[in-house]
């Protein structure tokens, strides 16, 4: 291996396995009974599976570099494929929970040779949809199972078959190499796949090593997909890069409420020192008493993938003693813009610190950002993304003069009222700083007058009780913008989140939509049934009963103008 500064992904694990060979690199926990049940790999034998997975994946694709699509849970299988097919070819994680549809869509715009895939485990159908989605690609790539046999070729059974030696250099990427495709987010519609090169990947993990100061002696809880920057590449890559121990929490990871009701036993049973999440999951965490454990071990917590509320920030200082920094990144960034500044405490509200060789800065409002974790451009697309090497990343924010980097909004999350443009941080803010309660989405409600009105749906805390005309009180006496008011307060038993667990505001904006649209039809045929239930494309549909054969047009056509789809109409009696 070369003296010099790693420039790729492989050549980054080969410098963490020749230094530290003896320690772990991952431990799976496999259960979390009684006894915790754990699988642990070396980072000697780490990177000896990595490159037997490397020379497996290149004959079962029977190409050159080719695109080995990911469906797989975080475990330490995963963790061995997805560095191996970044190393010699271009790795694709694809969220496990999309439907078949959706799984051909994005296998066939990135030219998948080759599809891995957890094997039949009980309540899941996850391998019947990789088999499906592959039959129907036209190259009609492998499946190959792994942890559980399905299908012709088992991963774990056929690993022993391939040598662990390094790869040749032939078989070698350079830093320009694409290393991955990511899909952009999102549960419905069909994502875009970001390039990112090894070099982008590299830069990332050598931020995530400075920024968080870590090193051999660290223990990490990464209970966050690999199909997502921050648990692929943040969590992940940053922590192998770092020589710490990876802890990967049970096949569910953070989905699993047994995890996050256990974490502060894991924390002290392996003695933790670097974990957190996103806020829903670190709220969550939270709610679970400390009840003695000592969970000393810890350097602070970390969280983002979503605004952190300052109260938040505030629970775990009071119940742990820790500070709760922040990390902002996206996915065209390789996961990385800022992290946390550990020279100073925390900062409730700002997302994280910037430094170089990451640059940001602000353009009417919007946050732009240049360096070297920025992505290479989308698959198949032609149109440039970025403007002189600055990319524009969709939020609103502002940097104070220390590089302290604040989110104020999502320029696309933005509610306008009658040509007003009001910041939804604004008011969940407000209402967060309600003692009663946990978190609070504002979201613009449909208005024919004004376009929109802003309301807000707030999650109550555990064993806390406040009316929804209490809190609207609240947020009217806290709140000194006057249009800025929400003009309804909902509450909901929890929030509605994506896979990974952030707010999902589009689900939240149909919501306020189909509640709007129950009144409009309401007021024109008070018998008539209205049922908003969710598809399996994830998306709200509109179910109508009772519709006078008169009033058919009305109520489609409201549906349509509120951006809803009516899934059944069925016809009724006339209205009185």
């Amino acid at each position: 291996m070369s003296s010099q500064a790693p420039t790729t992904v492989y050549e980054l694990l080969q410098a963490s396995a020749s230094r530290h060979p003896e320690r772990t690199a991952l431990t799976f926990i496999h259960s979390l009974g009684a006894e915790i049940g754990e699988q642990n790999l070396s980072y000697a034998a780490f990177f000896a599976q990595l490159n037997r997975s490397a020379r497996l994946l290149l004959e079962l694709a029977g190409t050159r570099k080719p695109v080995i699509t990911l469906l797989l849970p975080n475990i330490a299988q995963s963790q061995c494929l997805l560095w191996a097919a970044a190393s010699i070819g271009i790795a694709n994680p694809i969220n496990p929970l999309l439907n078949e549809d959706a799984l051909v869509s994005l296998m066939e715009k990135a030219g998948t040779d080759l599809v891995v895939a957890l094997g039949p485990v009980a309540g899941s159908d996850l391998w019947q949809k990789a088999q499906g989605a592959s039959v129907r690609l036209p190259n009609k790539p492998k499946c190959i199972s792994v942890l559980t046999q399905g299908g012709e070729f088992f991963y774990d059974a056929l690993l022993g078959g391939y040598s662990d030696a390094a790869l040749e250099p032939a078989l070698l990427p350079r830093p320009e190499d694409s290393a991955a495709y990511f899909h952009t987010g999102g549960t419905t519609g069909l994502p875009k796949l970001a390039r990112q090169t090894h070099a982008n990947q590299v830069a990332a993990a050598c931020a995530y090593r400075a920024y968080m100061e870590a090193g051999p002696e660290d223990v990490a809880l990464n209970g966050l997909p690999i199909f997502h920057v921050a648990g692929a590449l943040v969590n992940s890559l940053g922590g192998l890069a770092s020589g710490l121990r990876m802890l990967l929490p049970t096949l569910g990871g953070f989905r699993n409420p047994e995890v996050i009701r256990q974490h502060w036993r894991l924390v002290e049973h392996y003695g933790i020192t670097l974990s957190g999440g996103i806020p829903t999951s670190v709220a969550a965490m939270l709610e679970v008493p400390i009840d003695g454990r000592d969970i000393g071990s810890l350097r602070f917590m970390l969280s983002g993938g979503a605004p952190v509320p300052a109260a938040l920030c505030e629970k775990v200082k009071a119940v742990t003693g820790l500070e709760l920094y922040q990390a902002y990144g996206m996915t065209e960034c390789t996961g990385v813009i800022a992290l946390p500044n550990l020279a100073s405490p925390a900062i409730p509200g700002s997302a994280g610190h910037v430094a170089r060789p990451i640059e940001v800065k602000i353009d009417g409002g919007e946050i732009c950002v240049r360096g070297p974790t920025v992505f290479a451009g989308y698959l198949g697309q032609d149109i440039p993304s970025l403007e002189d090497g600055w990319l524009r990343s969709g939020d609103l924010g502002h940097l104070d003069e220390q590089g302290n980097l604040f989110i104020t909004g999502r320029a696309k999350d933005l509610i306008i009222r009658s040509g007003h443009n009001i910041d939804p941080a604004l008011i969940e803010s407000c209402l967060e700083s309600h003692p009663a309660v946990s978190m609070a989405a504002a979201v613009g409600m449909p208005d024919e007058y004004a376009g929109e009105l802003p309301v807000v749906y707030v999650q109550l805390r555990q064993g806390q009780t406040a009316s929804s005309d209490e809190l609207q009180q609240f947020a009217f006496d806290h709140i000194a913008e006057r249009p800025a008011c929400p003009k309804r307060v909902f509450q909901v038993q929890a929030l509605p989140v994506t896979v990974v667990g952030k707010i999902f505001k589009q689900r939240l904006r149909e919501m306020a939509a189909a509640s709007v649209y129950r009144e409009r039809v309401a007021s024109r045929c008070p018998m008539l049934g209205c049922e908003v239930v969710q598809g399996a494309d994830g998306g709200l549909w509109i179910t109508l009963t009772d519709v006078p054969a008169e009033q058919h047009d009305f109520c489609v056509e409201r549906a349509e103008v509120l951006g809803l789809r009516v899934r059944e109409v069925v016809s009724g009696p006339a209205c009185a």
